[in-house]
């Protein structure tokens, strides 16, 4: 592999420090929005009630002990009246309260006291008007049910951002909303009460989840500054948002599928052609005769673009030449035909003719073998002021040409002019990351088994180097299925029950049985629970902490609630252009890129991204990344991804790489050379590009690949109704508290909607449950906000609970609660949204400090290994010049 540099985007930026800035992701929609769907009075009033039947059902069963005693033993009750006393007793213990009759028949029986007539008489008052409560309850809760549905369509109609964020999640919705209610359909009718009750969950993802997603999620840049020592919140309450832009680009899945040209003949010169990612040239078939052999592929299928599909074709001499003509990466079609012409016929006849050979490249392009590569065209927007906005209800738009759902919007902002993050602030985010650290490595040391994936690595490797292409089509040929990757599901439970992360469960499992709120894990209990060093805790590689801030009360308490830690430049690649457009730069993706080029320059090896194509619409703007290695690999077409700065990289093909196994670690390498790939989107691949990425990832560098999550406590206690809030010393909040939900303790599906709210009501008293939650299903399962205090938390529950079969329904507390969020946005008329920062620590150590800690790590991981010979390459394939 060649060693000579690469012209990089930007100067030397060595000596920049690794975090300098943190990353705001802002609710689209304020949390106002959210709670305003709530009625807390009638669910307030619906418990009351219920507590009110119980009395009176309490002192019905006493009226009929009373009655059971005195009356009817009582000689001088009349025959005729035994019966209908008798039957009064029944219905009083059975909770009913006397009838008028009743009442009649006791006041005029020389058996019945006067005192018993008069407890029975006024046992019927307070039925009667329990019975009128309850009825002026359900036509308030009908009233409700009405109300809501037109709130949510007001806020609708009267919000920019969330006409925008519904016109692009669900096309047309608000044209058939306002038909239907044009044609005098009502808010109380089925059809409009389910679009009320999609517009529900979409300001609901709006308003509580920062994931950025149109205008619904935007992005803003924060400096790290020194600011005010002590204890400082992450984001000083009231914090302000500014101005709004946006960046819209093409949606490249679609770009490939349907908008490339169909007729190479009538192609220009200057047009890009790569091959499709995944190919492998097989070798002659060993049975007798001169087979030979075939070329595997898997290529889109035209018809349907989101769908692979395998195509076999024979290695002619003219094939063959196509294929190593663009092992190098892409190649002008020109450029492609002027090499071609001298390969394509056998000694002694003439050459093709270019007609021929436009002819054939078109054939390979019309199968998929071969692509056209254009870059998908973005445009961006100025600056616009909120108040602008506010006052035009217009949002900024960027010229985005053609088709609206064939661009990717990302929406910007820029802070208030004293929004920053103090360095104070951000040093108690990484004394809490530690003691999390040590947290999970006392966790993943219960595991020490090889994990599926591994495994199935690991077999069929020796310490011969094995090409990649070989490995990956056996794989993709095996009957069995290869393992699926591993997702988060939480906590487990500890196998080595006298091990140090059995006993962390068991101190956290008597807190929780003691009805503690809180749990406090600090260095001192991780030291006698025999966890890694603190010293250690953390990897030598950059780290985006991915953070809900808190608003400390007093100066202390928690300063965020920890969500994520994982490996640097990931969660931020696909903002680092669109922040250069805007901003001007984005010094965390410099330093990145320096802190890269820094460890291969010290050790030898090569970072090597790994770039997968995108097999779906709604999963080609997870692809985008600015260029922070000096090779990629996977597909040969690096326009998708890196835009017209792919020119910066060099391409690596698939078939050039080996695989080995040195000391039960999988190395990788090419041409002799140690690699270490790294994969920098944040959607997992399709198959089968996810048996590719996985098979490269396990040779990966281990921090490449880090990863922290605390949340999801209850796998590992299944038995626990309520599990307490986990804190790392103070600092930062690792898994909020939870509750466990036995689903037989909802309401029944025949129940009216009357019952339902007593039932929610009443479940939520008894177990204690915070009015603002998020409930899952399963633990590590995508989470739903609810508020407790409204109509849709019942359309949410069962929903929830139709879409996953079970019996127990999981609620976290939601932290921060809508009352607690920090910023502010004129854009809402100043009121509060929800907010996450994305942190890259340590945010005070330069690139190459940090890269010689990493090296360092490397070559005690087995840097000197003897590389192994290089993979065998198919035929006519040409090294890179």
């Amino acid at each position: 592999m060649s060693t000579g540099r690469v012209p990089a985007q930007a100067a030397d930026t060595g000596g920049a420090v690794l975090g300098a800035t943190a990353l705001l992701r802002v609710g689209g929609m304020p949390g106002a929005a959210w709670t305003a769907g709530a009625a807390e009075h009638l669910f307030e009033g619906a418990a009351r009630q219920a507590d009110t039947d119980g009395r009176l059902a309490v002192r019905a069963g006493a009226l009929a002990d009373r009655l059971g005693d005195e009356v009817v033993p009582h000689p001088s009750l009349a025959p005729a009246d035994r019966g209908a006393v008798l039957a009064l007793r029944r219905r009083l213990h059975s909770g009913a309260a006397p009838r008028r009759p009743d009442c009649l028949l006791l006041e005029h029986s020389p058996a019945v006291p006067a005192g018993l007539a008069r407890q029975a008489r006024a046992l019927l008052g307070e039925a009667e008007a329990a019975e009128a409560a309850v009825a002026a309850l359900r036509q308030a809760v009908t009233a409700e049910q009405e109300r809501v549905a037109e709130q949510i369509w007001r806020t609708t109609c009267s919000s920019p951002v969330m006409r925008a964020f519904v016109d692009s999640a669900a096309p047309g919705l608000a044209d058939d909303v306002q038909r239907r209610l044009a044609a005098g359909q009502s808010w109380s009718g089925r059809q409009l009460r389910k679009r009320a009750a999609y517009l529900w969950r979409v300001v609901g993802r709006a308003a509580v989840k920062t994931t950025p997603r149109g205008w619904a999620g935007q992005i803003a840049a924060l400096p790290v500054t020194g600011g005010p020592d002590g204890c400082p919140p992450l984001l000083v309450p009231g914090t302000t948002l500014g101005a709004l832009a946006a960046i819209a680009v093409e949606n490249v899945h679609l770009v490939r599928a349907r908008t490339a040209p169909a007729d190479l003949r009538t192609a220009g010169p200057d047009t890009l052609l790569a091959p499709t990612p995944l190919h492998f040239a097989e070798p002659p078939a060993t049975a007798p005769g001169d087979a030979p052999g075939q070329v595997r592929c898997y290529v889109v299928d035209p018809r349907e673009p989101g769908r692979l599909r395998q195509i076999l074709l024979r290695r002619t001499p003219l094939l063959e030449g196509v294929l190593a003509l663009l092992a190098d990466g892409p190649r002008p079609l020109g450029e492609l035909e002027r090499a071609l012409a001298p390969l394509s016929a056998p000694p002694g006849r003439p050459p093709l003719s270019p007609d021929v050979l436009r002819g054939f490249l078109r054939h390979l392009h019309g199968l998929g073998l071969l692509q056209i590569c254009r870059a998908p065209r973005h445009h961006h927007s100025g600056w616009v002021e909120a108040g602008t906005v506010t006052a035009t209800g217009t949002l900024p738009r960027p010229a985005a040409g053609g088709r609206s759902d064939a661009w990717f919007l990302d929406s910007y902002r820029r802070p208030g002019a004293d929004a920053t993050v103090p360095a104070a602030a951000v040093a108690r985010v990484l004394r809490g990351l530690r003691i999390a650290a040590r947290i999970a490595a006392l966790r993943e040391a219960d595991h020490p088994a090889v994990p599926a994936d591994r495994q199935a690595a690991l077999a069929g490797l020796t310490e011969q180097a094995r090409p990649l292409s070989e490995f990956l089509a056996d794989r993709l040929s095996a009957d069995d299925p290869p393992p699926a990757p591993r997702r988060y599901t939480g906590w487990s439970p500890a196998h080595d029950r006298g091990g140090g992360y059995a006993r962390l469960l068991d101190h956290l499992d008597a807190a929780a049985r003691r009805g503690a709120d809180r749990v406090d894990l600090d260095h001192a209990l991780l030291d006698t629970l025999g966890a890694p060093p603190a010293d250690d805790a953390l990897p030598p590689w950059p780290v985006d902490c991915l953070l809900r801030p808190l608003a400390p009360s007093a100066g202390t308490g928690p300063v965020a609630v920890l969500e994520t830690a994982s490996a640097a430049g990931v969660l931020d690649a696909r903002f680092a252009d669109g922040l250069r457009a805007l901003h001007g730069g984005y010094g965390n993706g410099d330093a990145y890129r320096a802190f890269l080029a820094a460890v291969e320059d010290r050790t030898g090896v090569r970072f090597v991204d790994l770039l997968v194509p995108p097999l779906t619409e709604r999963s080609a703007n997870a692809v985008r990344r600015p260029v922070t290695t000096r090779w990629w690999t996977g597909d040969p077409d690096p326009t998708p991804y890196y835009g017209a700065s792919g020119r910066h990289a060099r391409y690596l093909p698939l078939d050039r790489i080996s695989l080995r196994c040195s000391r039960g670690r999988i190395v990788a390498e090419a041409d002799g050379r140690r690699i270490i790939p790294v994969y920098h989107a944040t959607r997992s691949p399709a198959p089968p590009y996810d048996t590719l990425v996985r098979l490269l990832l396990t040779a990966s560098h281990p921090a490449a690949s880090y990863l922290v999550r605390l949340d999801a406590l209850e796998a590992a206690l299944p038995d626990r109704a309520r599990l307490p809030r986990l804190t790392a010393g103070g600092d930062l909040v690792l898994a909020p508290a939870t509750w466990r939900i036995d689903r037989g303790r909802l309401w029944q599906p025949g129940d009216d909607l009357f019952a339902k709210v007593r039932t929610l009501a009443l479940l939520r008293r008894s177990a204690g449950l915070p009015r603002h939650a998020f409930a899952r299903t399963a633990p590590g399962a995508k989470p739903v906000p609810v508020d407790f205090a409204s109509l849709t938390a019942l359309h949410q529950i069962e929903r929830l609970c139709a879409r996953e079969a079970g019996t127990a329904l999981l609620v976290e507390e939601m932290l921060p609660a809508p009352d607690g969020l920090l910023l502010r946005d004129p854009l809402h008329g100043g009121a509060a949204v929800a907010a996450q920062l994305l942190l890259r620590l340590p945010h005070d150590q330069s690139a190459a400090r940090l890269a010689a800690a990493a090296a360092d790590a490397l070559a005690a991981g087995g840097r000197h290994d003897v590389p192994g010979p290089p993979a065998r390459r198919p035929a006519g394939a040409a090294h890179n010049r």
